[in-house]
């Protein structure tokens, strides 16, 4: 009788715990609705385009080179200069695309975590997981996402 009780107590709690309330989220919808995504974007945008003109410089300055008849070692030096010069920026963008990732993900779950909470959502999933069911929450987010600048 005793284990009856027990695996009773299982199964309700087993049903419970499987009634979360379901919500979800168009992900890709909700990085692009949100304006520090733009603005973040533009920021590495400017900083590839530097990337690109002193890249582009450079190529030119080796074309220049190799018409010109420098030797192999001549070239050399432009390409070690051009390293010197495009590694850093190369690095610059990598890391600033990082952080700027970080700070959005963290952004958009805080915007998540606290919109599901407010309408009664336990659980949150990425809007292509879904077959049926559940509440779409994604304009929801962007606008508190949006409204916090």
């Amino acid at each position: 009788m005793k284990l009856v009780k027990i695996i009773t107590g299982l199964l309700i709690m087993a049903s419970l715990a499987l009634s979360a309330t379901v919500g979800f989220i168009d992900v890709e919808q909700v990085f692009k609705g949100y304006s520090k995504t733009k603005t973040a974007q533009e920021e590495i945008n400017n900083k590839m385009k530097d990337y690109r003109k002193a890249q582009t410089k450079y190529q030119q300055e080796l074309e220049d080179a190799r018409i010109d008849g420098k030797t192999e070692k001549d070239l050399d030096k432009i390409r070690e200069k051009m390293q010197k010069e495009l590694d850093p920026k190369e690095a610059e963008i990598k890391m600033l695309n990082e952080e700027q990732m970080v700070k959005i993900r963290k952004d958009i779950v805080t915007a998540v975590e606290s919109v599901a909470k407010e309408v009664g959502i336990d659980v949150v999933v990425d809007k292509q997981v879904v077959i049926a069911g559940g509440l779409d929450l994604t304009e929801q987010v962007v606008k508190r996402l949006n409204s916090k600048k």
